[in-house]
């Protein structure tokens, strides 16, 4: 029977079966023995702490004990509160009688049987299933005073034990899992390589599979000789299967050809022999061709390509056939059904089959993408605008030549620079938060600026245009800045002011009036015009009186009426000296015509305070209504102006008069 049931295990039960018996009796005898010699040495250390403490209150109950002291010795013995394991303590006098106690009343205990106490009084301590008795003598000048008898639970001590119990059951628990490492990697070296061997041979017979067994070690040992043969047997049935090798080797060149073939099947590919004839197009060369990659077949590739200087093609095209330079993305422009085209070519030998592969993609619109981008550049750098381009942290990105010369700076010194180190005189804080608020509402700016260029020393006025650039992708942007120098449009604006405005009192002159009713005068009018001619009472007097300075002080304060006493649209000049012309465009009729001249009079007639003088001086006014379809010219008008001028002067002055009413001889 037992060896028929030895027999009935498995190898692996035969190897791991002794070893976890004996791993797990020895572990057990040894855990046990370790177990009782640390639960003895935690049962002294008890004892010796207890006994400790024992010591130190009994010294502090000797005075208590001396003067019978209960209260004071109830108050000491209370400071056994602090170890909680204490159950009890009585001090017994000499003559046997309790002098104080303490009880913790979260305890309970039992009295010591009476073998318990005989044991207690010999050795001063002995040890129940529940607790542990003691017997502490107090001494004072080596005389027994009395004794404290304790009470100690042994709860703590319990816990302990069942905590040692736990660790061991783990422990036990961790040996048997390695027991376990050790009986795997056992199989590992003894029963893996039988099973091995076993599976290769099964899978030769069952699956026609002729893999080698390997050796997990260099041993020489039987197992490893049976491996051996075993690999001996494979190695011939392997030889078998040279000629489905040498086949497979035969695909996989034939596949490197595809690969080949296929590495550019993005593009057009057409595969030409010695003498530049098709002999292999693919499916996209249709859309390239507009023809089917059959009907490709046997055409030279020249004629496919249809090249603009067949010259030059035939030429590298025979260097690419012979192997001698290959085209290498090379650019040709061609002829197709669309018109021109521009073809980006790449060849490749394959000398196996002594053919070249091409490989075409149309780059029309890229390339002329690319020179649209070099027009532009060319642009940005010959613009005569000087053009500043920022990155959205305001950090100087590109730069042209203009903005160079404006500046003063070679471009490589303002790359990559924050802008105000390079237009710090520029930077004006109220211009620039205007700038920014634009730029984020609008994402566009303009205005003028002064720039101070510190090389030259000169402050040039220029007019910029700002817009911000921003990328619909990334949401990136970037901030453009035109900027352009109109020093000499203010110059010419200068000039036009100065020869168009009186130098004296900066209102428009002759040539101004002149050119205003010019324009006035010669276009359609749907509306009514009046020309009041004003001229100062009193002028001579006062030139005469107090001085040409004195004259012209009164001559600016004379035009400033005169602007405060016209509407908006209206315009007054100074033709000379005191005279005057308004011109009131347009009026509906003669009303505001003879308002606004009796608020000039009014104006004017006021005195006039210089210096320590009070100046008087008055106006008087003719003014001539130009119908809408009246096309007198301007001299006729300014003459029958003035004509209704000196009327209004022969009618005592400071009043104001129209030309149509004076006689019309006296216009003539």
């Amino acid at each position: 029977m037992r060896n028929n049931w030895m027999n009935s295990l498995s190898l692996n039960q035969r190897l791991y079966l002794p070893l976890v018996f004996f791993v797990v009796i020895l572990f057990i005898v040894f855990q046990t023995l370790s177990s009782y010699k640390y639960i003895e040495s935690e049962k002294q250390n008890l004892v010796n702490r207890i006994t400790i403490l024992s010591t130190g209150i009994g010294a502090n109950l000797t005075a208590a004990i001396q003067f019978d002291d209960v209260i004071t010795g109830q108050e000491i013995l209370s400071a056994f509160s602090a170890d909680p394991m204490l159950v009890s303590v009585s001090v017994f006098t000499a003559a046997d009688t309790i002098f104080a106690d303490f009880n913790n009343t979260d305890k309970l205990h039992s009295s010591a049987n009476n073998a318990e106490e005989l044991t207690l009084k010999k050795q001063g301590h002995v040890f129940s299933k529940q607790h542990l008795y003691m017997l502490v003598p107090i001494y004072m000048d080596e005389t027994e005073l009395a004794k404290m008898k304790i009470v100690v639970s042994l709860d703590g001590l319990h816990a302990l034990q069942w905590s040692q119990l736990k660790i061991s059951f783990y422990l036990l628990v961790i040996l048997i899992l390695l027991s376990c490492f050790v009986i795997h990697r056992l199989r590992h070296w003894m029963i893996s390589p039988i099973r091995q061997l076993n599976d290769a041979m099964i899978n030769v017979i069952h699956f026609n599979q002729t893999e080698m067994v390997q050796q997990q070690t260099n041993s020489k040992d039987e197992f490893s000789k049976l491996i051996n043969y075993f690999n001996t047997m494979i190695i011939k049935l392997n030889q078998r299967e040279s000629k489905i090798k040498h086949t497979i080797v035969q695909l996989e060149y034939e596949k490197a050809f595809a690969d080949d073939v296929i590495s550019t099947v993005q593009h057009a590919l057409l595969v030409v022999d010695h003498a530049g004839h098709i002999i292999l197009a693919n499916d996209s060369s249709s859309k390239l061709f507009h023809d089917s990659p059959q009907a490709l077949l046997s055409k030279h590739i020249c004629d496919v390509i249809n090249p603009s200087d067949p010259q030059i093609f035939q030429q590298s095209l025979q260097n690419a056939l012979l192997g001698k330079k290959q085209f290498s993305h090379d650019l040709i422009k061609a002829v197709n059904a669309n018109g021109t085209a521009i073809y980006q070519l790449v060849s490749h030998p394959l000398s196996h089959k002594h053919q070249t592969l091409f490989a075409l993609e149309d780059v029309t619109e890229k390339s002329l993408a690319e020179q649209q981008q070099h027009l532009a550049a060319k642009i940005f750098e010959n613009s005569r605008e000087a053009i500043l381009l920022l990155n959205c942290h305001g950090h100087i990105e590109m730069v042209n030549r203009a903005f160079c010369h404006l500046i003063g700076q070679k471009s490589s010194k303002m790359i990559g620079k924050y802008y105000r180190s390079v237009l710090t005189d520029t930077d004006n804080l109220p211009m620039k938060k205007d700038i920014l608020m634009a730029l984020a509402l609008d994402q566009q700016w303009q205005g003028e600026c002064l720039f101070y260029n510190r090389n030259k020393k000169i402050t040039t006025p220029l007019h910029l245009k700002i817009n911000k650039i921003i990328d619909s992708e990334t949401n990136d942007s970037q901030i453009v800045v035109l900027a352009s120098d109109i020093s000499s449009a203010k110059e010419a604006k200068r000039l036009a002011y100065i020869a168009q405005h009186d130098a004296l009192t900066h209102l428009p002159n002759r040539e101004f009036l002149h050119h205003y009713l010019v324009e006035k005068l010669t276009l359609p009018r749907t509306y009514v015009m009046a020309v009041l001619f004003i001229d100062l009472d009193g002028f001579k007097f006062v030139n005469d009186s107090y001085g040409h300075e004195i004259g012209d002080h009164v001559l600016q304060i004379v035009a400033k009426k005169l602007m405060k006493s016209i509407r908006q649209n209206d315009i007054v000049t100074r033709l000379a000296g005191d005279e005057f012309v308004a011109v009131l465009n347009p009026v509906k009729n003669r009303e505001p015509i003879i308002n606004i001249g009796e608020r000039i009079i009014d104006s004017i007639s006021q005195p006039i305070h210089i210096k320590e003088h009070i100046i008087h001086v008055g106006a008087s006014i003719g003014y001539y209504y130009i119908e809408s379809e009246d096309i007198s010219g301007i001299d006729n008008v300014l003459h029958c102006a003035d004509m209704a001028m000196y009327q209004s002067k022969m009618q005592g002055k400071g009043c104001i008069t129209e030309f149509n009413q004076v006689e019309e001889v006296e216009c003539m």
